[in-house]
């Protein structure tokens, strides 16, 4: 057992949910790269993937042990997961294609967007030609790509969109 999960056991983190948040990762980034169509252009870095919910649960598990809590929202649960794959980049470009500079930005944006939907019981046909919607994915596709992003940032800008949500 590495020390990792041997640390995150000792913080009650049980292997079986770090196993399933990799799988759910894993997941996402299969269902992100088939949509774009870019399987050829791309390799999943599964050991990026591994260390980012390795990264994620350590930063769970001393959160929760600074605020004694024992649970976080899912704006948190999103803001810290986007945050660690944003820095490991598990999507690798092995051949160029348009927009392949910034493809993790590009996952870590329809990520955090697919949870923001999710937690509205939204669909994305639902959210199609609404400009404040699109200009929202925008700002934050561009943020991402040129800004210094934190996990608590994340977390603020997904609250404050459900602050304003005419959804």
């Amino acid at each position: 057992m590495s020390d990792v999960v041997f640390f995150l056991n000792s913080k009650g983190i049980a292997n079986d949910r770090i196993v399933s948040r990799y799988i759910w990762v894993v997941r996402r980034v299969h269902e992100f790269v088939t949509m774009k169509k870019i399987t050829k252009h791309v390799r999943v870095d599964y050991s990026m993937i591994r260390t980012a919910v390795y990264d994620y649960f350590i930063d769970v598990a001393r959160l929760k042990e600074f605020h004694v809590i024992e649970h976080i929202n899912r704006e948190k649960i999103t803001g810290y997961i986007a945050y660690w794959l944003l820095r490991r980049k598990p999507i690798q470009v092995v051949s160029p294609f348009p927009g392949s500079s910034f493809i993790n930005e590009l996952f870590v944006t329809a990520l955090v967007f697919q949870s923001i939907l999710s937690e509205k019981k939204l669909s994305s046909e639902q959210c199609q030609g609404n400009t404040a919607f699109g200009e929202f994915q925008s700002l934050l596709f561009h943020y991402l790509k040129y800004r210094p992003v934190t996990q608590q940032s994340l977390e603020l800008m997904m609250e404050a969109f459900f602050c304003g949500c005419d959804f």
